[in-house]
C-alpha cells in the first residue's frame, strides 16, 4: 500500500508566467523612482537540494531540525537616467548568490517565525559584461501566517538590516572627482551600516493555477555609513510590486513544502 501524501503537499515542479509591476526607487536612499513592468516565464523547483519557490533560489548544504544552510540568490532592476547621476555611468542589472543560515519554528495556527542570516557575492551587468560589485550581509526576521484570513490566502511581514562592502557602497554612492559638479561634490565612500526595511505581503490563489500577490516595503537608510554622499537623497523611501503568476503546467509527482 502506497505511503499517504501529506495534505500540504506540493507538485516537484510547475511552470508558467508571472507579471510584474513594482515601483520604488532608483537605488538605495535615491531621491526619484519609477514604475517597472516585466513579464517573465516561471520556474518552481521543490527537489531534495534544489528549490526554486516563493522563497527564491537556493540549493540546501545542510538540514537538520529547524536549521537550515543553503546557498540563495536574489536580483534588482537597473537605474538608467538618473538625474542625480547625470555624467556618470548607469546602474546595471544586480544579482547576488551565497550562503543563508535559516533557523524556522512553526507556530500555532499555520503561522511560522524564521531568523535568515545571508551573506552575499554582488556582481552588476548589462548583458554584456559581469562586473563584482563587492558584497552584502543581511539580517531577516519573517513571520508567516498560512491559511489566513481563509484558506486562499497567505500573510507575511518582516524586518530586514543590512551591511556592505566598500566596492558595493562605491558602486552607489561614490563620487570621483572627475564626476563632480557644482551640485554634485567629490565624495569617498566607505563600507559599513546599509540600511533597513519593514516589509508586509498577501498572497491570494485565485484558482488551482493562477495567483495574486501585492507587497510594501519601507526602506530606512538613516544612519547609514554613506548618508552624507550628494548621490544620498531620501533616507526613507517606499517600494511597491504586485504580480499575477499563472501556472498551468505541473509535475504529478507530489513532495512535502
Amino acid at each position: 500500500m502506497p505511503a499517504p501524501v501529506p495534505s500540504e503537499a506540493r507538485p516537484l515542479w510547475e511552470a508558467g508566467v508571472a507579471v510584474l509591476g513594482a515601483n520604488g526607487p532608483d537605488y538605495p536612499a535615491a531621491g526619484t523612482r519609477r514604475t517597472r513592468g516585466i513579464v517573465a516565464p516561471v520556474v518552481v523547483y521543490r527537489g531534495s537540494w534544489v528549490k526554486a519557490d516563493d522563497e527564491g533560489v537556493r540549493s540546501t548544504m545542510l538540514q537538520q531540525g529547524n536549521l537550515t544552510l543553503d546557498i540563495s540568490a536574489s536580483a534588482a532592476f537597473n537605474a538608467r537616467s538618473n538625474g542625480a547621476r547625470q555624467g556618470m555611468p548607469d546602474l546595471d542589472y544586480l544579482f547576488q548568490l551565497g550562503p543563508q543560515a535559516i533557523y524556522r519554528v512553526n507556530l500555532d495556527g499555520g503561522q511560522t517565525f524564521s531568523s535568515h542570516t545571508k551573506f552575499r557575492a554582488v556582481a552588476s551587468t548589462d548583458f554584456k559584461q559581469l562586473n563584482g560589485r563587492g558584497w552584502v550581509g543581511e539580517q531577516e526576521f519573517r513571520w508567516v501566517r498560512r491559511n489566513w484570513p481563509d484558506a486562499a490566502s497567505q500573510v507575511l511581514a518582516g524586518a530586514q538590516v543590512f551591511w556592505a562592502s566598500e566596492k558595493l557602497q562605491d558602486y552607489f554612492y561614490q563620487v570621483d572627482p572627475t564626476q563632480a559638479t557644482t551640485a554634485r561634490p567629490a565624495y569617498e565612500a566607505r563600507a559599513g551600516y546599509f540600511g533597513s526595511a519593514l516589509r508586509a505581503g498577501y498572497v491570494r490563489k485565485l484558482s488551482p493555477s493562477l495567483t495574486a500577490t501585492a507587497g510594501v516595503t519601507v526602506n530606512l537608510h538613516a544612519g547609514a555609513a554613506n548618508e552624507d554622499s550628494p548621490l544620498f537623497q531620501k533616507s526613507t523611501t517606499t517600494s511597491v510590486l504586485v504580480a499575477l503568476i499563472w501556472m498551468p503546467w505541473k509535475s504529478d509527482t507530489l513532495v512535502s513544502p
